[in-house]
């Protein structure tokens, strides 16, 4: 799929994703980590992919364009909101706060790509739109997979009752916002998710 296709449709993912993030109640902290974990991971491989592979190539054809070095500074912004909200408790006011403020910085993120970027990508020949395309799937996947990596190794042995639980419970989130993960990026077809 071409280089446009795929940020579009990452896009269109992410914000939907953060939608529901942002409408979650605070009574409901659960599905706030969960939602919150979905799009951490999915926003994280596609920023590092992307960088690699749209905005280092941008860079190199045109070195004096802005709006690539403010798109580097945006996804700078973005890991700095996500760090603070991931360590952050997701029932408190101040977490809703922030993470109005991070839709809002994300929205913008992406209206300034599509407006600005995709122009840029789409005078590229259709060959090497198509190969950004399968380096970018690539090195999300890569991204992705390291990721969660770490989780699929943990073992509760010799853990307590308490940390089987605990990790039970992440190993059930995981699932979930791999599941979903999968699905953003094609690699499930549509239907409910376990």
């Amino acid at each position: 799929m071409p280089i446009v296709e795929l940020l579009a449709k990452d896009h269109r993912a992410l914000e939907k994703t953060l939608a529901t993030l942002t409408q979650t109640p605070s009574t409901e902290p659960g599905r706030r980590i969960e939602l919150f974990s979905q799009l951490q991971t999915l926003l994280q491989a596609h920023a590092r992919a992307e960088e690699e592979v749209v905005y280092r190539r941008l860079r190199v054809k045109q070195p004096d364009e802005s709006k690539i070095l403010e798109a580097f500074e945006e996804h700078h912004l973005v890991d700095i909101l996500l760090q603070e909200l991931a360590s952050d408790c997701p029932g408190g006011r101040g977490w809703s706060a922030k993470t109005r403020v991070f839709e809002e910085l994300l929205r913008h993120h992406i209206k300034e790509e599509e407006v600005y970027l995709f122009p840029l990508l789409e005078a590229l020949d259709q060959a090497q739109r198509d190969l950004m395309g399968r380096e970018f799937s690539m090195l999300k996947h890569e991204r992705v997979e390291s990721m969660l990596a770490p989780f699929r190794r943990a073992t509760p042995a010799f853990a307590g009752r308490a940390a089987i639980t605990a990790q039970a419970l992440a190993g059930r989130y995981l699932r979930r916002g791999e599941l979903y993960v999968r699905h953003a990026l094609g690699a499930l077809p549509e239907g409910p998710s376990a």
